[in-house]
């Protein structure tokens, strides 16, 4: 009876030792996974830090070259951001790491500074010709102008408020996503509003730094955009080129000249992680104070 006593309890200490053996491996696993993610934790910290130093500096040399160089594409320069840059919303890559976006707002439309005519002609060659073109173009009117009278195919207070959304500004839009709140937006994408549109109140428009569509919608004329698209993927558009084959030349509504507001976007990249800013700059290389002016900054987006 003893004996069975004493093997009952060797039998419950050998369980207890079991138990404990495995509650110690378990707690060492723990410990060990633990200490792993604080490892990935920090080494992310790190990379994210190393990111953020790659994009302030690449950033900084972007805006000093900008105030100190011609901006148009030089492929003989010193300067490796002259070589490569344009400014019609092409991205270029600096290096492996570094994606950089510039375009200049003069060579976008603008929705505050409505063009119909041109709009009408890129809305049609992105696949919109019905009559909802032409309702947006005067809902647009209503929204920004100060009286309740509706365009023919506009939209004003009352049509919004029938349908709880937001009622017309009646002022210049204020941000790119308020143009969505319009009758009749969905003419474009999200996406397509901001390549081909933008909110500033630039007087002159430059056909030399639109996008491809917006270039064809201005010239209006197949052969000669085949000509002027072809000359910019060899880097030879230019004024000169531009008015030999158009016979459009810069006069008190056209620019040849790349402006002074650009909107930019850089985009950061390793192997396990990216970062990006986007903001738009406007550039006074003459002034003496604020030389440079930053707004619409986002991150990430």
């Amino acid at each position: 009876m003893l004996n069975l006593f004493i093997n009952k309890q060797k039998g419950i200490a050998l369980i207890q030792v079991l138990i404990i053996a495995i509650i110690l491996s378990m707690l060492g696993i723990f410990i060990n996974q633990s200490v792993r993610n604080q490892v990935k934790v920090a080494q992310l910290i790190q990379n994210n830090q190393k990111l953020d130093l790659i994009l302030e500096s690449v950033e900084a040399e972007l805006l000093h070259t900008l105030l100190t160089h011609k901006r148009y594409k030089n492929i003989e320069s010193d300067n490796e951001l002259v070589k490569k840059w344009n400014f019609h919303g092409e991205t270029f890559k600096l290096n492996e790491q570094v994606s950089i976006t510039l375009q200049d707002l003069n060579g976008l439309l603008s929705l505050n500074y409505m063009n119909n005519k041109l709009s009408t002609r890129l809305f049609e060659l992105l696949g919109n010709k019905d009559d909802s073109v032409r309702t947006f173009l005067d809902s647009l009117k209503d929204w920004k102008d100060k009286d309740d009278l509706k365009h023919l195919n506009g939209a004003e207070s009352d049509y919004y408020n029938k349908l709880n959304l937001p009622e017309p500004r009646n002022s210049y839009l204020q941000s790119m996503d308020e143009v969505n709140n319009i009758k009749e937006a969905k003419v474009l994408s999200k996406e397509q509003w901001n390549k081909y549109y933008s909110l500033e109140l630039l007087s002159q428009f430059n056909p030399l730094n639109s996008p491809l569509k917006l270039l064809e919608a201005f010239v209006n004329n197949e052969l000669a955009f085949s000509q002027l698209k072809t000359l910019r993927e060899e880097n030879q558009l230019n004024a000169h080129s531009f008015y030999r084959i158009t016979g459009i030349d810069a006069g008190d509504n056209i620019t040849l000249s790349t402006g002074r507001v650009i909107r930019v976007k850089i985009l950061i990249e390793s192997e396990s992680n990216q970062l990006n800013k986007n903001f738009q700059v406007i550039l006074r290389p003459n002034a003496n104070k604020r030389p440079i002016t930053l707004s619409n900054i986002e991150w990430n987006k």
